[in-house]
């Protein structure tokens, strides 16, 4: 009689814990299928809420990248603004720039380090990559995607698992699984 009812307290809690790890789960991926959700639930924490939010990041008195999103909110506790359709524009030495839009994003105040999520694109004048997630590490002026990424010019197109743009030197590398393709007049 003992061992039953050990074996029935043992399945109850381990039906609990199944369901809160659903529960978890469920609530994780509608955090992260919408970004809005997000930000609702940060307006309960805002220190301040701002539409139509325009930035601009100067360095040695060269503009390095400018910042619009319909809204921001500021978490002083967590250090961060969180940005709903971030559009951003980063300045290359040599006078390109990228335009990068996204669904949502986070800026670090202590850092300027930047993070957006959820159909990521940045369009150059040569070329226009897709991903679904792209940090901006200041210090180093890179773009750096660790998620798949997929770009597309006049007369290329290339797939992988890992890309990191350095904004200085105007370079781009490509990681693991990266696949493409060149058309027949395409001149290295």
């Amino acid at each position: 009689m003992r061992g039953k009812w050990i074996q029935r307290a043992l399945l109850s809690v381990a039906l609990l814990v199944l369901a809160a790890v659903i529960a978890v789960f469920i609530g994780y991926r509608h955090f992260t299928d919408t970004p809005d959700a997000l930000l609702d639930l940060a307006k309960e924490k805002a220190d301040m809420k701002l539409k139509r939010v325009q930035q601009t990041a100067m360095k040695n008195g060269i503009q390095e990248w400018t910042l619009d999103a319909v809204s921001a909110t500021l978490l002083e506790a967590e250090k961060s603004v969180l940005l709903a359709k971030p559009e951003v524009t980063f300045f290359m030495e040599n006078g390109d720039h990228i335009y990068l839009t996204a669904d949502s994003g986070v800026i670090r105040t202590d850092s300027s380090h930047l993070q957006v999520k959820g159909r990521v694109t940045a369009i150059t004048e040569q070329y226009r990559f897709e991903t679904e997630k792209l940090e901006y590490d200041p210090n180093h002026r890179e773009l750096l995607s660790d998620v798949p990424v997929s770009l597309s010019g006049k007369r290329f197109s290339l797939e992988a698992n890992r890309m990191i743009v350095d904004l200085n030197e105007n370079v781009t590398r490509f990681e693991n699984g990266v696949k493409g393709t060149i058309k027949d007049d395409f001149q290295l």
